[in-house]
C-alpha cells in the first residue's frame, strides 16, 4: 500500500544519520504498529506512522542525557508543541486526524508536561493555557524559549485545543533499545535478543536510508518489515548459522577507504582485478570487521576463535597458491595472482562449527592481506 503526504516543510533527510534515537523509534513502530500501516523517518516528522486509515502518529525524539527537554522552560517543548500547531495550521497534517508524541530518554518530568499528559478536554487545555500565560509574564525577554511560548498562545483557540489534547508525552525508558529487547525476548531466547534488536535498528535504517539515497521519503512499510525481519529471527535461531548483524556499506563508506588505499587495496591494483572486485572487496572488508566486533561484544564467538579461524584461512592460502604455481607456471604473475585471488574468494569455511555469510571469508582474507 502507498500513501502519498505532502512533505513536511522542517524535514530533512540526511542530516538524520547522526542521530541513534531515530533509527531505534523507526524500529519499535515498525514493530509494534498494526498491519497496513507504514512508518516513516524525517518526512512529517521525525518519526511517524501512518496508519491504513489514513491516520497519523507524529513523534518527536528527544535525548535527555544533558538536559531536561519537557522542563516547564525547555525551549525544545514549546518549540515541539508550536512546530505541530504550524503543521496544522498549514494542513500539512489533519489535527483532528493525529495523535502527538513527545518521546524523552532517559526518563524526565516537568509540571506543564504532566499537565498536557492529563489533557483530554476543552477544561484541561484552558487550565493548561492559564499556566502557559502566567509563565510568559514571568519570562524575561531573553528567554530563548519565549517566542515559541508566544507562538502557542497567539495559535487559534480551537486548534491549540484540539492539538493539545491530542498530545503524549512518553517518558519512562532509561534505555530506548529496553522496549524493542522486551519485544524480541518473547520470541527468542534471551541471550539473542539483544543481538536480534540491534540487526532490527540496522535493517531498519538501512531500508529508509536506500529510499533516502533514491531521492524517495525514508517511509518504510510495516507488514515487509516484518516479514524481512521474521525471517531474519527464523534464521538467527539455527544453531549451526552465524547471520550478519551488520548492513553493506554504503558508496561513501566504500569510496572513503578506497581513498586511503590500504594494503590489501594496493595489492588488487598490482595483480590488476577490475574495479567492480576492488568494491566488492572492500565492502565485505568493511561489513567483516563490522560483523567480528559485533559477534564478539554479544558473546557469539568464544575467545581465540578467530585466531584459529585466520590460522585455517592462511594454510588454506598457501595451499591455494602452491598447487597454481604447479597448475600454471606458464601464466604471467599478474594472471597466477588473479587465480589465487578469485580461488580465495570462493572459499567456504565454518567458524566454530557455524556456518557464515559469503562475505566474511572474503572479508577475512583481505583482513590477512592488510596486516600482511
Amino acid at each position: 500500500m502507498n500513501i502519498a503526504f505532502k512533505q513536511a516543510a522542517h524535514a530533512a533527510p540526511g542530516p538524520y544519520l547522526g542521530f541513534s534515537l531515530q533509527p531505534v523509534r523507526l524500529c519499535y513502530h515498525l514493530l509494534t504498529a498494526p498491519p497496513g500501516s507504514q512508518v516513516s523517518i524525517e518526512y512529517l516528522d521525525d518519526v511517524a506512522v501512518h496508519y491504513r486509515d489514513g491516520s497519523l502518529l507524529l513523534e518527536q525524539c528527544k535525548s535527555a542525557t544533558r538536559h531536561n527537554p519537557i522542563s516547564d522552560r525547555a525551549p525544545s517543548l514549546w518549540k515541539t508543541i508550536s512546530h505541530w500547531l504550524e503543521e496544522c495550521a498549514h494542513q500539512r497534517v489533519i489535527a483532528q486526524e493525529t495523535r502527538f508524541q513527545l518521546y524523552v530518554v532517559p526518563e524526565r518530568a516537568g509540571k506543564l508536561a504532566s499537565m498536557i499528559n492529563a489533557a483530554t478536554s476543552t477544561e484541561d487545555v484552558e487550565a493548561f493555557d492559564k499556566k502557559a500565560q502566567l509563565l510568559e509574564l514571568k519570562t524575561a525577554e531573553s528567554a530563548e524559549y519565549l517566542p515559541f511560548l508566544r507562538q502557542y498562545l497567539n495559535a487559534d483557540n480551537a486548534l491549540r485545543t484540539t492539538v493539545v489534547s491530542r498530545i503524549k508525552i512518553e517518558s519512562c525508558d532509561q534505555d530506548p533499545v529496553a522496549p524493542l529487547i522486551a519485544l524480541i525476548e518473547a520470541t527468542v531466547p534471551s541471550e539473542l535478543a539483544e543481538m536480534i534488536a540491534r540487526a532490527a535498528i540496522g535493517l531498519a535504517k538501512e531500508w529508509a536510508d536506500q529510499l533516502m539515497r533514491a531521492g524517495k521519503p525514508g517511509i518504510v512499510d510495516r507488514d515487509a518489515f516484518r516479514k524481512r525481519f521474521h525471517a531474519f529471527v527464523q534464521r538467527s535461531n539455527l544453531p549451526g548459522l552465524l547471520i550478519s548483524l551488520s548492513p553493506k556499506p554504503d558508496t561513501l563508506e566504500i569510496d572513503a577507504l578506497l581513498a586511503v588505499r590500504p594494503t590489501f587495496v594496493r595489492q588488487l591494483e598490482i595483480i590488476e582485478v577490475d574495479t567492480n572486485e576492488t568494491f566488492r572487496a572492500v565492502s565485505d572488508f568493511l561489513r567483516t570487521s563490522a560483523d567480528k566486533a559485533k559477534w564478539a561484544e554479544t558473546g557469539l564467538l568464544y575467545p581465540g576463535s578467530l585466531d584459529e579461524w585466520d590460522e585455517n584461512l592462511v594454510r588454506r592460502h598457501s595451499s591455494i597458491c602452491g598447487e597454481i604455481s604447479d597448475l600454471h607456471a606458464e601464466r604471467t604473475p599478474l594472471i597466477r595472482g588473479r587465480l589465487a585471488y578469485r580461488n580465495c574468494s570462493r572459499i567456504e569455511a565454518a567458524l566454530d562449527g557455524r556456518a557464515v555469510p559469503s562475505h566474511f571469508v572474503h572479508g577475512c582474507l583481505n583482513a590477512l592481506a592488510n596486516d600482511k
